[in-house]
């Protein structure tokens, strides 16, 4: 090879290297972003969120003359365990008769939960009693799914009657669930309960949604028969507190 053609291919072989080096391969595949995850709001107190004496007695009409229960505020232990899941006939109907119950609640991811009792009435009336309690989901389309679940339970519990059997414990009675009433965010329902023991009794329900809070209402209040479900009013009086404050 002479000099001058080995020149000429020196030449040639470096224009194609320079030529490979002059641009990196582009890579058109798609590029995959991970998205955090959506995380759960912090758990908050709620003991703020619930009713005072003076509120519960403007809300149900009584007198000036009642007396709050102590506050309970915790964690998802705070909930009631006096009925368990095999003991109650349909399973299905705890939520409509029974208050705050951790069978009902232990399929939603609770945060926190508050809760108290009141009990009120004048020396001339019959007295009223109420229970109350908030508990807050993991999310709102935690609270929202929970809440359509329940409203959906209690549609279909409307008209039947729970058996509770309890005999171990003394414990044993019939709940009937009549007027079962719901809207965009409150469910109620009368229950007629009859044991042996007590004879007949009725209390009254609801049971709300607000952001990421559920709101579970219980009132026994004589007065109440045939009119206006009493526990609906106490609900949107915390549903409407809750909302105010969050």
């Amino acid at each position: 090879m002479t000099r001058t053609l080995a020149a000429r291919v020196a030449a040639a072989v470096g224009g194609l290297a320079l030529a490979g080096c002059s641009g990196a391969p582009v890579d058109d595949r798609p590029v995959v972003r991970i998205e955090q995850a959506a995380q759960p709001v912090a758990a908050i107190p709620l003991g703020g969120f619930l009713p005072s004496a003076q509120e519960l007695s403007t809300t149900l009409g009584t007198g000036p003359d009642g007396f709050m229960g102590q506050l309970v505020e915790g964690g998802d232990d705070m909930l009631l365990r006096s009925v368990g899941e095999a003991q109650a006939t349909p399973a299905d109907c705890v939520s409509t008769a029974y208050r705050l119950e951790k069978i009902v609640y232990d399929g939603g991811p609770v945060q926190s939960v508050a809760s108290t009792s009141w009990a009120g009435g004048g020396f001339d009336g019959p007295p009223v009693a109420g229970f109350f309690g908030v508990v807050q989901m993991a999310s709102a389309a935690d609270a929202q799914e929970f809440f359509a679940t329940i409203t959906d339970k209690w549609r279909r519990c409307n008209g039947q009657t729970l058996a509770l059997q309890q005999p171990g414990q003394g414990a044993e009675g019939l709940s009937r669930i009549v007027d079962v009433g719901f809207d965009e965010r409150v469910v109620s329902a009368t229950v007629l309960r009859a044991s042996g023991a007590t004879g007949a009794a009725s209390a009254s329900r609801a049971l709300g949604v607000v952001g990421d809070c559920i709101v579970d209402v219980e009132v026994t209040d004589p007065r109440a028969a045939g009119g206006p479900n009493p526990a609906t009013g106490v609900a949107e009086l915390i549903l409407d507190k809750v909302a105010a404050q969050r």
